[in-house]
């Protein structure tokens, strides 16, 4: 790690006498400071100079992009080491994240001897501005807080993790104080959880992933091994466990659990409006009818997004009935798979309680083994619902901003605000709101809906028979319906928006549907 660089790429012990001179006119400001340097960087270029200048010039590019992308301003490099300062703490850490997850694409065509790791420092601090350079204890930490960081990690400061922490959707976990070379001060640290799944898996291929996945968590290791088609992750694996072929663990469970998960078969008649839940820990479903509908925000629709993504406004025909969720799934019924093996996510409740609050922190991936296990356990085929379909639920026959109008009222959804018991700080139980007229609750805020459609920016050529759109930019999967914390604008029924299917997120769930038996 080099300790310090300036915009000539000169470079500068940290702490030393070549600060500026008091004297001269120099700007102090507080700021973002984003430090970065290679792991083990002396012992790539004694085995390869020229590959390694090579990776260092292909990762220098994606980092300098992502920086001024991020309104970041590039503040010089020497060697491996890069240092950049943002007005904005929340700018900084967006920014320090992507480039973790656009350098592991980097690294995935490269043997494991090869792969170029950069540790990323994050501090909020005082910085003083001497023409293109910038100097101070606010790049000191951020500098001494890249050598805590693991390769291919991020490590913050507390003045930066106090700011942005109910801003971003990423967890952080307290590595304790730290002394710090030339501070008198302890720093207390931060890591920044990120697991496989936070890898834009998307870009690469099955062996790459497999070979890619490696150490990257602050809070534990997984390690993934690909021995004849099965997926062993070795930090959980316990003897009485067995491994599912897709890459899950599954675990012996009590005689309470197993009662829990004792199906019951689907109803003979299921009409629209009838409910039913074929297993203690099975999702409540209700059965929705088949109709038309039109797809899309008119555009004097108050709130409607500035471009063209919630239109064309056009008609779309769901041809048969299909079973919808009645509620966003619950931490109880995700709980109820992961201890099953059948999900390999134990997603964190940020000390707001599980049971019935709806599930977070689950990706458009983590669903799609949840939906594995419970059509395995039922017999039934459970499934994401296809953008059209969860507009045409929600809306519930309406053709207002939200089903009950177009005036948001008082304690109708759980966003910020939306009310005075109801006020969007946090997620609410499952069925705290009045059902809409199809059965279903808080289609309007608490979390936001993972559907099964790619992104496309508009609904020019989308489908209008109910099916899901899979063309398009599938690197990019659609939610729907707002989250807490989100104004109502946001939580209409035509508001849409996208996120990586790696993403795991606070306001971030999902519903289910279910393809009903042809008579």
């Amino acid at each position: 790690m080099t300790d310090g660089v300036r915009g000539s790429g000169e470079v500068i012990p940290y702490g030393n006498s070549k600060l500026p001179s008091p004297e001269r006119d120099v700007e102090r400001r507080l700021a973002a400071v984003l430090a970065a340097d290679v792991e083990g960087y002396s012992r790539l270029m004694g085995a390869d100079e020229d590959g390694t200048l090579e990776t260092l010039h292909k990762c220098r590019h994606v980092i300098d992009q992502l920086i001024a992308k991020c309104h970041g301003h590039f503040v010089g490099s020497s060697g491996d080491s890069v240092l950049a300062e943002f007005a904005s703490a929340v700018d900084a850490m967006k920014c320090a994240f992507e480039i973790q997850r656009e350098l592991w694409v980097i690294n995935a065509d490269l043997p494991m001897h090869r792969r170029m790791l950069f540790r990323i420092g994050l501090n909020l601090g005082d910085i003083i501005i001497d023409k293109k350079d910038i100097f101070g204890d606010g790049v000191n930490v951020a500098s001494r807080l890249e050598g805590l960081a693991d390769g291919g990690g991020i490590t913050v400061s507390r003045s930066l993790y106090d700011q942005v922490k109910n801003k971003v959707d990423f967890t952080f976990d307290s590595i304790g104080t730290h002394r710090v070379k030339n501070i008198s001060e302890p720093v207390e640290v931060y890591r920044v959880r990120m697991t496989p799944d936070d890898l834009p898996t998307h870009q690469m291929s099955t062996t790459k992933k497999s070979v890619l996945l490696g150490v990257i968590s602050g809070f534990f290791a997984l390690l993934l091994l690909q021995i004849g088609g099965y997926a062993i992750w070795t930090h959980f694996i316990d003897s009485s466990d067995h491994v599912n072929a897709n890459g899950t663990i599954q675990k012996d469970l009590s005689k309470e659990q197993k009662a829990r998960l004792k199906v019951t078969a689907l109803p003979l008649k299921h009409g629209p409006g009838t409910t039913f839940q074929q297993c203690a820990d099975c999702p409540s479903m209700v059965v929705v009818p088949s109709g038309s509908f039109t797809m899309g925000s008119p555009e004097d629709e108050i709130g409607r997004h500035p471009k063209e993504i919630e239109g064309p406004t056009h008609l779309v025909t769901v041809p048969r009935a299909f079973a919808v969720g009645q509620f966003e799934i619950t931490f109880r019924e995700w709980d109820a798979c992961y201890a099953a093996g059948g999900c390999a996510q134990n997603p964190q409740d940020r000390g707001w309680g599980r049971g019935n609050r709806p599930v977070m922190y689950v990706s458009w991936f983590d669903i799609q083994q949840y939906l594995q296990w419970i059509s395995n356990v039922t017999g039934q085929d459970y499934r994401l619902l296809t953008e059209s379909e969860w507009e045409f639920v929600a809306r519930a026959g309406s053709s207002s901003a939200y089903w009950w109008g177009n005036k948001v009222g008082v304690d109708k959804a759980n966003c910020l605000g939306c009310g005075e018991n109801f006020n969007g700080a946090m997620t609410v139980p499952t069925g705290s709101m009045v059902q809409n007229p199809f059965g279903l609750y808080d289609v309007h805020g608490n979390v936001y809906e993972w559907v099964q459609d790619c992104w496309n920016g508009s609904y020019a050529g989308a489908p209008n028979d109910g099916s899901a759109w899979i063309n398009g930019d599938c690197s990019l999967r659609v939610l729907r319906g707002g989250a807490w914390g989100k104004e109502p604008i946001n939580i209409r029924s035509a508001r849409r928006i996208k996120s990586p299917p790696t993403l795991r997120s606070g306001k971030r769930g999902f519903r289910v549907a279910m393809t009903l038996p042809l008579k």
